[in-house]
């Protein structure tokens, strides 16, 4: 028999993280914007009880979460003194801390890197040593407080380089000239990282759906033996592709380069509706895997789907960032808390890492409602039943009081009228005691 020393390299890999996982796997929130949405007026809640929105999705099994870094931030949010803070209240949960540099005053993606005002006008030796103590400095501050980062991701999404133009590759810039600048950029951040802690190094890239692009990038990077542990991507499944792709990468990338990988960011719609008037991403049909309908139960089933392929770990992109009073939201379709601040199925299939007693099965619900939520303008709500029930059709209020009812006629499609009812949240009953929530926004 063939010895396959790829496989016996990422078995090694696995081993070597361990006692940072405790053997389990990373199940990972990346909750950066959380004091400000706070401080905006977000109310989060388990169950009608209002709680502190880590506490709740801790308790639904999260065990670590991710803490973005920028340099010199053009906003109040996501600059050390706001992530050490989200940190404390972490560590105080016993929540692992993944610490992700932007590199950047700002946002730091596949479409923009760029340099921190500081750092504009600054040589290529005097920009390695830049990041070499913004990184060492930003882990040390971490450690002195006692919430020591067991990852640090040295940049984000740096599928097309980093540092632009310095560290930049791809398109006109992908020339060995350029590769050289940006792994130099990377092995001045990794002995940051090994100077300053005993964190793990990912190297996080955005081709979720692209094992192509991903083997680009790591294969461009191979001959300089860069010192990284991990390898972290982005899998947006209405940008990325359907899930054979997804599990084609993580297959590839750690057959090849014997690295695990984290699936680092990831979030799914549980409505195609929104709540304020910030525009969102996310909101038509086409944005919605067949199978995994835009609902609570859903939006569970697609985070279950998501361990079949990944078994390292799944830290959720923003599932705090619903619509506040103070603060609009682009997100709050995809959030794992639903527009009344209450926390949804997919916080505890995230952090399960398979179905329990409290998530509905992957099955397609019996019951499904369009639009949900609805604004209390409309004067009806669509419900499609899987299979033609006969009977009344049941709608209580929070109190438990029933505030409508309604034949449905032997039928799959029925109409339900919702004229009259003030906002809030209610349950929708089919014969044989189905139920669903339904959601009535202004």
């Amino acid at each position: 028999m063939q010895f396959n020393y790829n496989v016996l390299i990422c078995l090694l890999g696995f081993f070597s993280i361990a006692p940072f996982a405790e053997s389990q796997p990373l199940r990972c929130a990346d909750v950066s914007m959380l004091d400000e949405l706070e401080l905006g007026g977000a109310v989060y809640t388990s169950r009608s009880l209002v709680g502190d929105a880590l506490q709740i999705l801790q308790k639904n099994g999260l065990n670590s979460i991710r803490l973005r870094l920028f340099h010199t931030p053009t906003e109040r949010r996501d600059g050390l003194p706001d992530m050490l803070e989200l940190a404390r209240r972490g560590h105080d949960l016993n929540l692992k801390i993944i610490l992700n540099l932007h590199y950047s005053d700002t946002w730091a993606d596949p479409g923009t890197q760029q340099k921190p005002s500081a750092w504009a006008s600054l040589s290529e030796s005097a920009l390695r040593d830049s990041v070499y103590a913004h990184t060492y400095q930003a882990i040390r501050a971490l450690t002195e407080q006692g919430t020591p980062p067991i990852i640090v991701q040295t940049g984000n999404e740096i599928t097309n380089g980093m540092l632009w133009n310095t560290g930049r590759v791809g398109g006109s810039y992908d020339v060995p000239a350029q590769w050289d600048k940006l792994a130099g950029l990377l092995s001045a951040a990794a002995k940051a990282v090994r100077d300053a802690s005993s964190a793990l190094i990912m190297l996080h890239i955005d081709r979720g759906g692209d094992p192509d692009g991903a083997h680009w990038f790591f294969g461009n990077l191979a001959p300089y033996t860069l010192d990284y542990d991990l390898i972290g991507i982005s899998y947006y499944p209405f940008w990325h592709g359907p899930f054979d792709r997804f599990s084609e990468v993580v297959r590839q990338l750690e057959n090849r380069y014997g690295k695990p990988v984290f699936l680092i960011e990831t979030a799914y719609p549980w409505t195609l509706a929104w709540k304020d008037n910030t525009h969102n991403p996310v909101g038509l049909p086409e944005h919605v895997l067949p199978d995994y309908p835009a609902t609570p139960y859903g939006q569970a089933a697609f985070i279950r789907k998501l361990w079949e392929h990944v078994s390292s770990g799944i830290c959720y992109w923003a599932p705090e960032y619903i619509a506040a009073p103070r603060f609009g939201s682009h997100w709050e379709n995809l959030a794992l808390f639903n527009f009344e601040g209450e926390v949804l199925p997919g916080a505890s299939a995230l952090g399960a890492n398979a179905p329990t007693s409290s998530d509905a099965p992957a099955a397609p619900s019996p019951l499904s409602l369009f639009p949900n939520p609805a604004r209390i303008g409309k004067s009806s709500v669509n419900i499609h039943l899987v299979n033609p029930t006969c009977g009344v059709i049941e709608v209580y209020n929070q109190l438990g009081q029933r505030v409508r009812t309604q034949t449905t006629l032997c039928r799959r499609d029925v109409t339900l009228s919702v004229s009259g009812l003030p906002t809030g949240t209610y349950w929708v009953r089919i014969p044989g005691m189905q139920t669903m929530p339904l959601f009535l926004v202004p």
